[in-house]
């Protein structure tokens, strides 16, 4: 007979050098709209406490959101364990051997509410998530008229992005994980039910959390995985990292900043969050290129620069080329037409020579020529 599975998780103890994430208490919109202000401008995320983005008491009731959404089928994603790895095995321009981590189906809500719980009565390693995008919903159509679209607008004028434009359901058995990666969006991210543990870390921690190629259908995502538990010898520059932690509550409302790694596991069964996601504005060059670059338009300058050099010399070969990219380096073949390609990019950002082959070798270092299934 199997245990009876824990009603919740502990948190995380993280790393004395990690730091909470900014909380503030909930008061008026203005007040909000004012630290967010302050936050986006420097790129930190926040945790705004008790927002009335959504009415969390009625989301406590899973009979509430099985009357809003009914027998309409849903994305749901099955795991063999707690991880739920994203991919996209269209992005796989690189022809990369890869086996697909999770499976992916379409089961109505109550379906999935029996197999959750089935599958915890049973004491069975699987998980399930469902993760449903929203727009389109018609049937939901009373219950967006509810929510705080006024301070989820003003948040998004306030600090100069694009509208609210894309929302996301996500639901999750007990333990259910999502390994580190990014979105190349802003994201707010409402805890509607139960809680939820996260870990950021800053988007120019790029090259120390070892994202996947570009090419690869796990692209944005790390191949650290889990922080609580790096494979150092793999990854030895992640130690040099430190993490940004919280527990999310119902209620709580995280500015998660365009390109922030982040780790989720869900600390209660069947914990809810919405994610509303803004574009942010392309940066205006009507003035000229920037003098300076700061270490986020760099840090995009990464994956646009790894991105180019797929598309010019075969994605498929991409492994390969960014191999003999670190070689032209290290025995400094200056004719090397790579080497060539990408110092020319670096200059028009203003790159001192001097700097340009420490940028590329952090780039290329720990992430090619090895066996990437290993940490899918």
């Amino acid at each position: 007979m199997a245990e009876e599975a824990p009603s919740s998780l502990p948190q995380t103890q993280w790393p004395e050098h990690y730091k909470p994430i900014q909380r503030f208490k909930s008061e008026s919109n203005e007040k909000h709209l004012e630290q967010l202000k302050t936050c986006s401008s420097e790129g930190k995320p926040c945790i705004f406490e008790g927002t009335n983005v959504m009415q969390t008491d009625r989301w406590a009731d899973l009979d509430h959101l099985s009357s809003l959404l009914k027998e309409t089928n849903v994305l749901v994603k099955r795991s063999a364990n707690h991880n739920f790895r994203y991919f996209d095995v269209k992005k796989n321009s690189g022809k990369f051997t890869f086996a697909m981590p999770v499976k992916e189906l379409h089961q109505t809500l109550p379906e999935f509410l029996s197999e959750s719980n089935r599958i915890l009565k049973e004491g069975l390693p699987d998980r399930m998530y469902l993760q449903e995008t929203l727009s389109g919903h018609a049937e939901m159509a009373e219950e967006f008229v509810s929510w705080n679209w006024e301070l989820l607008i003003r948040c998004s004028s306030q600090a100069g992005w694009g509208l609210p434009d894309s929302n996301e359901l996500f639901v999750g058995m007990i333990g259910a994980t999502t390994p580190l990666h990014f979105d190349e969006r802003e994201n707010l991210f409402f805890q509607a039910r139960g809680q939820k543990e996260i870990c950021l870390f800053p988007f120019t921690a790029y090259t120390s959390v070892y994202p996947f190629p570009t090419t690869h259908p796990c692209d944005r995502q790390s191949m650290v995985g889990d922080p609580r538990h790096c494979d150092l010898e793999a990854f030895p520059e992640f130690k040099n990292v430190s993490g940004h932690y919280a527990v999310l509550n119902a209620g709580d409302l995280l500015y998660l900043p365009y390109g922030w790694w982040h780790w989720l596991r869900n600390l209660d069964h069947l914990a809810m969050s919405v994610s509303f996601w803004s574009t942010t504005p392309p940066s205006d060059l009507s003035k000229g290129v920037p003098t300076t670059f700061s270490d986020h338009m760099l840090t995009r300058v990464r994956r646009n620069l790894e991105s180019m050099v797929a598309q010019q010399h075969g994605p498929e070969q991409h492994d390969a080329n960014m191999l003999l990219l670190r070689d032209a380096i290290i025995e400094n073949k200056s004719e090397d037409p790579r080497l060539m390609q990408v110092r020319q990019l670096l200059a028009a950002v203003r790159m001192p020579e001097e700097k340009q082959d420490a940028f590329l070798l952090e780039m290329i270092n720990g992430r090619f020529g090895i066996d990437w299934n290993k940490h899918v």
